[in-house]
């Protein structure tokens, strides 16, 4: 794999294949597992994410990791309840 960003990357009919196999296989997720992730595991993905193309560079996003269970609860609560109050 060329990490060269200057060279438009040449999706092949493979890597095509693979990548519509992956968008018709993704899922919404409702049930999550409880075990910890590997160390350094959710702070690859968040690298990863920052790849997301945003507009101007901007990237709006936020992330936080709440390691404690108390105000993992909290913010769970209050996902939910602003959630129930949309519907």
């Amino acid at each position: 794999m060329n990490n060269d960003r200057s060279i438009a990357p040449h999706f092949d009919e493979a890597f095509r294949t693979r990548l519509l196999d992956l968008f018709s296989w993704r899922r919404d997720v409702r049930r999550f597992r409880t075990e910890p992730l590997p160390p350094g595991m959710l702070e690859r993905f968040i690298e990863i994410a920052c790849l997301a193309p945003s507009v101007g560079l901007s990237q709006p996003w936020r992330f936080v990791i709440v390691g404690d269970p108390g105000r993992r609860q909290a913010a769970t609560d209050n996902f939910e309840s602003c959630n129930g109050r949309c519907a």
